[in-house]
């Protein structure tokens, strides 16, 4: 979705600007992943949703299983599942796993 990257490119620069390292459109081997972050030892996981909610961006991180793809990295993984509001534009549900 064309509207769902802009959210995911704002969120991509924003931590990049503060110095973390940050990957979108990470492909793994049922899909790919909006976007992955390593800050502090720790591999987050984000999913995004316009138009839908964090439970659905939820549910494909598990059904897609994202996770796989860092299973050999020593580094916790932490889900974050993230829903954006178009016409307000602004986040209007979120969910973290695994913290």
């Amino acid at each position: 979705n064309t509207e769902e990257g802009h959210y995911q490119q704002l969120l991509a620069l924003v931590f990049t600007l503060l110095g973390h390292y940050t990957d979108v459109e990470v492909r793994t081997s049922a899909g790919r992943l909006d976007m992955a972050m390593q800050l502090h030892g720790v591999i987050y996981l984000f999913e995004m949703k316009l138009h839908d909610t964090a439970q659905a961006a939820l549910e494909q991180i598990e059904q897609k299983n994202y996770a796989e793809r860092f299973v050999l990295s020593p580094l916790p993984v932490v889900k974050v599942e993230l829903a954006f509001d178009a016409e307000r534009r602004t986040l209007k549900g979120w969910a973290i796993e695994g913290l």
